[in-house]
């Protein structure tokens, strides 16, 4: 049986968020999305697991046609692509879009992100 983890997908809408997460104005995010993503078989959910799901992720929502079905959900749904200062939420860790790669998002700062 193929391990899933909870990921949530937040879009950020706040001011110039396309710098950054927090860079120009505190992070606005909004959740679009939730779904299981599927952990392949003898993976641990750990760095390289996260990392390797954060990258099929951006992918899916930012190609044409997406071959995953909570992307081609999101599509129908109208939600722009995933860009730099939106965040990925994989089990208990956050990651935010940056310009090159993912950079950790600590809960409390998640957490006010939320809120705004």
């Amino acid at each position: 049986m193929t391990t899933q983890i909870p990921t949530t997908v937040y879009l950020n809408t706040a001011l110039l968020s396309t710098l950054g997460f927090n860079r120009h104005a505190p992070a606005q995010l909004h959740p679009v999305i939730h779904f299981h993503m599927p952990v392949p078989e003898n993976t641990r959910p750990g760095r390289t697991a996260v990392m390797a799901a954060l990258e099929t992720i951006f992918e899916e929502l930012n190609i044409d046609e997406p071959t995953t079905m909570w992307a081609q959900q999101y599509h129908l749904t109208g939600h722009r692509s995933l860009s730099v200062g939106d965040v990925v939420q994989i089990g208990q860790t956050a990651w935010a879009c940056a310009s090159s790669g993912w950079n950790p998002i600590p809960a409390d700062q998640l957490a006010a992100a939320i809120a705004n």
